[in-house]
Order: C-alpha cells, then sequence, then structure tokens
C-alpha cells in the first residue's frame, strides 16, 4: 500500500507545527481534525509541542474530535479545547486514563450542537462529569465501561437530551433503576438500547422498557442474569420492532419456561444471539428459530441444545435467508461432519460462517459449498478454528472465496505459508487475518499477506518463526493496520513494533509479550535490499 499524497502532506504538516507559520488560517476544519487526530494517535501531544498545537489547530471551527486511548489527554488539554469556542457535533474519548470530570465537563459545557457523544472506558468519569450536557440534537450517547456513573447521574442527562435513539450502557456496574426512568424519559424515540454486563436490571426495568418503548429495534442483554421469563415475557410482547436480540449468557433461558417466551418473539427479528444458553430441549431451540422467517443472524455459540439433528432442522427452515451462522464453542460432541452437511445444503445465500472448538469435526462436508464458486464468492468471513479441521477445505476456501474479508484458522497445525500464499493471490479485500499457534507460518507467508491484501487486524500470537521482517513488512505495506497481537513471538524485537506504530496512520493496538530476549541480539538494516534483519546471526 502506498500512503497518499494527502496523508503524507497531513503528517508533515503535524511534525512541523512548531516551523510553519501560521499554518491553521490556511487549513479547513476537516484538516485541522484529521491532524489532531494524527498527533493524539501517535504520541505526540506532549508539553513542548501543546502549545504550537493549540495556535494552529485548535479553533471555533472544529466539528469532530476523536481522542483514543491517549494518555497526554489530560484535563487541561480539553479545558484548553473548549476556550477555542468550538461547537462540536461529534466527541470521542476513548480510554484516555488521564481524563476526569473536570475535563468532560469543560468540553461538553455549552455544546449544543452535539449530536454523538462517546465516552468510553473512561476510569474516573462519574455521574458529575456528565452535569453539563445539553442537546436536543444528541442522537447517540455512548457510555460503554465507565463503571462509576449512577442512575441519577443518568437519568439527569437523558431528561436535558431527551432525543436519544442510541444508547449504550454496556459494562456500567452501578446502573440499577436508572433503565427504568431512561425507558420513561425517552419514550417512542429510543431505538437501540445497549445493557450487556449491567447484572442489577431485572424485570422491572423490561416491563418499563416494553411499555415505553415501543420503537426499540435492537435490544442487548448480555449477562443480565437477573431477568425472569416475567420480563422477557413483557419485552417480546411490548417491543414488536425488534430487529436484533442478544440474550447471551442470560442463564434464566436455561429453563424451559423462560424459553418458551421466546417463542412470542415478532417476526421483525433479523438477528439472534444465544450464546452459552445451556438449554437441553432441542425442540424448544428449533420452534423458536424456526418461527423467524426474516433471520438472517443467528448465534449459538455453545447451545448445549444444539446437535446434528436440531441443526438440521434450524437451518431446513431458515438456511435460505441466513447472512450469518455463528455453531461454535460447543460444550459437547453433539455436532459433527454429518451436521455440517445441512450448512452446505441449505445456506445458499451464506456470507460469514464462525465454527470453532468443534473437536470432532473435519469440515470435509462444507467442500461442495467452497467448491461452488458462485457461493463461496459469497463469504466475507470465515472463522474456522477446529483443531480436526482438514487441510483441503482450508484450500478450497483460500481459492474460491475471492471476497473474503476475514479469515481466522487459529490454533490448527495444518496451517503453512502455502495456504498464506494462496489467500493472498485470491482474497485482495481480506483485513483480518488470525493466525494465532499456528506454528508452521513463517516471514514468508505473513509477508505475502501484508503485500497484497489491506490488513487492519492481525493475530500472530504463539507464531514462533516469525521474525522482525514480518513487523517491518507490515508496517511498510499496511499503513492502516489497527490491531497486533504479537505474544511469544520472541524474534520479534521492541524496535520492530515500535517502528511499526510510527509508520501506521492511526493508533495501533499491540499486545506483545515475549520471553526475555537474546542478549546478544543486534537488529541492523541490510542496505542492499531494505530490510532489517539480525545482524548477531549474520556469521553464525
Amino acid at each position: 500500500m502506498v500512503r497518499s499524497l494527502k496523508d503524507c502532506c497531513l503528517q508533515a504538516i503535524a511534525r512541523n507545527l512548531n516551523r510553519i507559520s501560521r499554518v491553521g488560517r490556511h487549513l479547513p476544519h476537516i484538516h485541522k481534525e484529521l491532524i489532531l487526530k494524527w498527533l493524539s494517535d501517535h504520541d505526540m501531544l506532549t508539553d513542548d509541542y501543546l502549545p504550537h498545537i493549540t495556535y494552529h489547530l485548535f479553533s471555533a471551527n472544529l466539528k469532530v474530535i476523536n481522542f483514543y486511548k491517549c494518555n497526554q489527554v489530560t484535563d487541561h488539554l480539553l479545558y484548553q479545547l473548549s476556550q477555542s469556542g468550538c461547537m462540536l457535533k461529534h466527541l470521542t474519548v476513548h480510554e484516555c486514563n488521564n481524563v476526569s470530570d473536570e475535563g468532560i465537563k469543560y468540553i461538553t459545557i455549552d455544546q449544543e450542537e452535539l449530536e454523538v457523544l462517546e465516552l468510553r472506558k473512561l476510569r474516573f468519569l462519574t455521574s458529575y462529569g456528565l452535569e453539563v450536557v445539553r442537546s436536543n440534537k444528541l442522537q447517540k450517547l455512548d457510555l460503554k465501561g465507565c463503571s462509576y456513573i449512577d442512575s441519577k447521574g443518568l437519568d439527569s442527562l437523558v431528561h436535558k437530551c431527551p432525543n436519544i435513539k442510541y444508547l449504550t450502557l454496556s459494562q456500567c456496574t452501578r446502573l440499577d433503576e436508572g433503565i427504568s426512568n431512561i425507558a420513561r424519559c425517552l419514550n417512542i424515540t429510543l431505538e437501540e438500547l445497549d445493557v450487556g454486563g449491567v447484572h442489577k436490571i431485572g424485570d422491572h426495568d423490561l416491563e418499563n422498557i416494553a411499555q415505553y418503548c415501543s420503537n426499540l429495534t435492537l435490544l442487548h442483554l448480555i449477562g443480565c442474569y437477573k431477568i425472569t421469563v416475567d420480563g422477557i415475557q413483557k419485552v417480546v410482547e411490548g417491543c414488536r420492532k425488534l430487529k436484533d436480540v442478544d440474550f447471551s449468557y442470560c442463564f434464566t433461558l436455561e429453563s424451559v419456561e423462560a424459553f418458551k417466551a421466546l417463542q412470542h418473539l415478532p417476526d421483525s427479528v433479523t438477528e439472534l444471539s444465544l450464546l452459552g444458553i445451556q438449554l437441553q430441549d432441542s425442540e424448544l431451540l428449533v420452534n423458536v428459530v424456526k418461527r423467524l422467517t426474516k433471520l438472517e443472524t443467528v448465534r449459538l455459540c455453545g447451545v448445549k441444545a444444539l446437535d446434528d439433528d436440531s441443526l438440521e432442522q434450524i437451518l431446513q427452515a431458515a438456511g435460505s435467508h441466513l447472512l450469518s451462522l455463528d455453531i461454535g464453542g460447543s460444550i459437547t460432541q453433539a455436532i459433527t461432519d454429518d451436521g455440517l452437511r445441512a450448512v452446505t445444503k441449505y445456506c445458499t445465500a451464506l456470507e460469514e460462517l464462525i465454527l470453532t472448538l468443534l473437536p470432532e469435526t473435519t469440515g470435509i462436508t462444507l467442500l461442495p459449498l467452497f467448491e461452488d464458486e458462485q457461493r463461496a464468492a459469497q463469504l466475507t468471513s470465515l472463522y474456522l478454528g477446529c483443531k480436526k479441521m482438514n487441510g483441503d477445505v482450508l484450500h478450497a476456501a483460500a481459492v474460491s472465496s475471492t471476497n473474503l474479508e476475514k479469515f481466522s484458522v487459529s490454533g490448527l497445525m495444518c496451517v503453512d505459508d502455502n495456504l498464506l500464499h494462496t489467500l493472498a493471490d485470491n482474497c485482495p479485500k481480506l483485513h483480518y487475518i488470525g493466525l494465532k499457534s499456528c506454528r508452521q507460518v513463517t516471514d514468508s507467508g505473513v509477508c505475502e499477506l501484508a503485500r497484497k491484501c489491506p490488513l487492519r487486524r492481525v493475530v500472530l500470537a504463539g507464531c514462533h518463526h516469525l521474525t522482525d521482517k514480518s513487523i517491518f513488512t507490515l508496517a511498510n505495506m499496511c499503513l492502516d493496520i489497527q490491531e497486533l497481537h504479537l505474544n511469544g513471538c520472541a524474534h520479534v524485537s521492541p524496535v520492530a513494533v515500535r517502528y511499526l506504530q510510527d509508520q501506521c496512520t492511526s493508533r495501533v493496538y499491540i499486545q506483545h509479550k515475549i520471553p526475555n530476549a537474546a542478549p546478544n541480539q543486534l537488529m541492523a538494516k541490510n542496505l542492499d535490499t531494505g530490510e532489517f534483519c539480525r545482524a548477531d546471526l549474520i556469521y553464525t
């Protein structure tokens, strides 16, 4: 991938704000926003450089601010930004560990044009920091992982922002009765609600959601174990426009009585997630899924009632309109290759297939699906993490799935460089690759993928043969990479990892925990080839 001229120019300006006279006067607000994001992503908001940033970039015409995992973003910086008089439409502060209530109050006071507010995983943010948020135009509020926000503060916020349509409160663990108040306040305006991990939610909250939020299309209740059959019954009866429903790890659904309530889900549901539900009644599971005639996505990972027979019945009824199927993570050996034959037979429109942790599955009955060029070309995501997965199946998928964007074969010993070369030659849209513990993979395969695919998320943990060559190739060819997992890659040096972080356009999330490096390890650049290599190994 070649860096665009626009990116080169913006990065050159970002690095030289202290040398270019009055450059801010010639920059439109969108370019100021991009430069500011680049500076935060590359940790350049230092005390020495900040005066130049505030002088050239902080201005009244800023509309979008996005700070992601930058510990240089502080309350003082947010105060200085607020003094520019900017009227923001979109504000994101995500996991910036030095931001507290004061900083959020500085940047949100009098922001009456705000349409999107995302304050995620801010460990010092409490309800006090939300007191001045007020905008009739606010439509999306995301407070995921802000565990110190309580119901009182959130209740006050939604009364001052009554037009919120999309609300994410997952992992806000201190919320209790506030969910009921939110439902009453936002009423039919609310369309999407995610309260996954808010364990205090009970039937009373679901009753209020059902009574007041009749326009709800998305409801995520992941891990809300206090709800019972009564609350579920109220929701499915009151929210008749639901399209995306997630009851994963709601252990109440393990009982037949509670699961029967799902038989009344509205026909409008297109996505259903039941991950980890230990229901044992296969017939009841089949009846629930068969009723949903518009179902496009079903996630049944770890559902105990799922076996070869129930899978075939489900796919016979719903397979023709399914776009995404997740049946991985089985805790039994109930799904075999005979059951997967139903995927090949009935799932004619499939775009995503997730098969992981199925101990007796080789995938051989999926071969006809991958050998059908038209059907294989529809696939965009494949997760094939079953330890006995057949190599011929993987090769067929790599050859025919030409529109593949995500591909994971983590833990498979049969994965080698030949498979990666085949992927690189046939899948030019691939942006996610999962190769965890694929021990035959070397630099050759990874470098080929990096040269030919626009990789953004890469999992290479446990690939012990990889060296800095792979990292430097990723750094030079995949400039938009966002996530890289390298745990256990002992031959990859911190120097190469830092080089990649500097080269990429946005902040890169990297995990790189390794044993102690060789004491005499020395990296050097080959002036003939331009590649970095272990200089200490040249004469050994």
